[in-house]
């Protein structure tokens, strides 16, 4: 018998049913190789969205501060309420349909609404094969506990009224988001979550570079009569001011759609004395204004003496469909307040309006 010869066994196991040493290192390489490589195609999924002709941004690839476009928004009480959800992720999805530029989320939320705010999010962004990987939640208890002082006084003027959702303190924070967010943070969209853009949000985004010097935020239009109605009797006292007339600016401002250029309202001196007790006292008193809806009507009567602060965001990136005030005045008359002219960017269902019913 040749004892050079190996019986065919060999290839697989020794005698003894073991798999030889030589043939187990090959089979252990083979499975190293294999899951080297199976690795190597799962994160090669992770790491890249998939938008067929489009050029794709890696959805993990790190950034700069400053290369996302920032957009905040309350997540309050979605632990509760679903139709705050379905707006979240209605307008979160028409953002992301409308742009492949990186964008970063800063959500502020109460702790109980933390773990469904962050799964309807990320279920947006799988759904359109998106990474959600630059997320900030922020706890707006906190916020507003260390902001009491400016909260307080600015409910003390514009809360007049109790009007049920606006007495809740989110609706107090914005006039001091550039100490209420980190330093870091220089500019931010804020939004609110019954939006639909039609445009890619980087267009907003450029609306920054249109700042005049002293502007520290961007804001359109309330597209309703209501601040002609709030500032009655100043109008009835002083007859033929533009104060609440038809025009930017004049008609009040609209909160949905918000640019907030932080840094500059951190540095603008005339905007901080605003948030004083003697500052808006004495604006309250001038103007005759009872005001109850929070930060929309402060930016609104301080708008309405020191208009240099702030940018007048074209109503096409505000487009409001309520239409609750269509009573108060007439039908010719209302509409010089609620149109707005060109091509709609972002719709707005205010006012319990329905976003399938906007006719533009």
């Amino acid at each position: 018998m040749n004892t050079s010869m190996k019986p065919s066994s060999y290839l697989a196991k020794s005698s003894t049913g073991k798999m030889r040493p030589k043939v187990r290192n090959v089979f252990i390489s083979f499975l190293l190789v294999f899951a080297l490589l199976l690795n190597l195609a799962v994160l090669y999924k992770k790491h890249f969205t998939q938008c067929g002709s489009e050029t794709c941004v890696p959805s993990r690839v790190r950034f700069s501060v400053d290369q996302y476009i920032h957009v905040a928004f309350f997540g309050k009480y979605t632990f509760k309420n679903m139709k705050i959800v379905r707006g979240m992720a209605n307008t979160f999805q028409s953002i992301l349909e409308n742009t492949q530029h990186p964008i970063y989320l800063h959500v502020l939320i109460d702790p109980n609404s933390k773990l469904r705010t962050s799964r309807t999010l990320r279920k947006v962004a799988r759904s359109l094969r998106r990474g959600l990987n630059q997320v900030t939640f922020y706890d707006v208890n906190d916020m507003a506990e260390q902001n009491k002082a400016a909260i307080s006084l600015i409910r003390k003027y514009f809360f007049s009224k109790d009007v049920g959702r606006y007495k809740d303190d989110i609706f107090f924070l914005t006039e001091v988001f550039y100490d209420a967010f980190p330093k870091r943070l220089r500019k931010v969209i804020f939004l609110d979550v019954d939006l639909k853009f039609l445009s890619d949000i980087r267009l907003l985004h450029q609306e920054f570079d249109k700042f005049e010097p002293q502007n520290v935020l961007g804001i359109g239009p309330d597209l309703q009569p209501q601040y002609r109605i709030d500032f009655a009797k100043y109008r009835n006292k002083n007859p033929g001011t533009s104060v609440g007339s038809p025009r930017p600016g004049n008609q009040g401002f609209n909160t949905g759609v918000v640019l907030f250029d932080l840094d500059r309202m951190r540095n603008s001196s005339l905007y901080k004395s605003l948030i004083n007790d003697t500052a808006l006292d004495i604006l309250c008193k001038k103007y005759q204004f009872e005001g109850y809806l929070g930060h929309q009507d402060f930016y609104t009567l301080t708008g309405m003496e020191y208009p240099e602060l702030y940018y007048k965001l074209d109503c096409a990136w505000n487009r409001q469909l309520d239409v609750g005030w269509r009573h108060e005045v007439s039908k010719e008359l209302f509409e010089k307040y609620h149109q707005c002219d060109g091509e709609i960017h972002v719709i707005h269902a205010n006012g319990d309006s329905l976003l399938k019913d906007a006719k533009l």
